[in-house]
């Protein structure tokens, strides 16, 4: 069995699961920005530290690892960092997670879980047995209902990142995050 699938059916088996996710740190909490190949996810985390310096610590820009522990979820570096190679090994907060599509003006609207599930289902490892199965479809329908989630139409601009965060950071103090 190869060390990385070793390591996902680890983490499904412990209440976790990988997206494919830029994860940025700020304020104490985890904000991930998800999306197909060329959406621009490291440019939108590049962004935040743009706007934000270095109060945005972007931990993995690749495939943070996601798991609910103790009522809460928390996104956490792993090796896997793309290829600007950024991962350190940090667990933090889970406050907001913000799938990217490309557009000519800037917009955010919270999705529905229904809405979410297929979303993250598109960016996580899915082609696994059923038993595994039925534990990714647990963490997706726990993560779509207990996380906020948003879909940003964005021009890759500072004015982005502003929104993005702005709107995350609401949503997760209304959430108790």
């Amino acid at each position: 069995m190869e060390s990385g699938f070793r390591f996902y059916w680890s983490i499904l088996f412990h209440g976790g699961m990988m997206l494919h996710a830029s994860a940025a740190a700020m304020g104490g909490r985890a904000y991930l920005f998800s999306g197909q190949c060329g959406m621009g996810k490291s440019t939108h985390a590049r962004l935040w530290q743009s706007v934000y310096g270095a109060a945005a610590q972007v931990f993995n820009d690749d495939k943070p690892a996601l798991r609910r522990l103790e009522d809460r979820w928390y996104a956490y570096g792993t090796p896997w960092c793309g290829k600007d190679g950024i991962n350190q090994n940090k667990k933090v907060p889970l406050a907001g997670i913000c799938f990217l599509k490309r557009g000519e003006e800037n917009a955010i609207r919270r999705l529905t879980p229904t809405e979410s599930v297929g979303h993250i289902l598109a960016q996580t490892t899915y082609r696994l047995e059923a038993d595994s199965m039925d534990l990714l479809l647990g963490h997706v329908d726990a993560l779509a209902r207990e996380i906020p989630i948003f879909e940003l139409t964005s021009r890759p601009e500072e004015a982005a990142a502003r929104l993005s965060y702005e709107t995350m950071r609401r949503a997760a103090e209304e959430a108790g995050l």
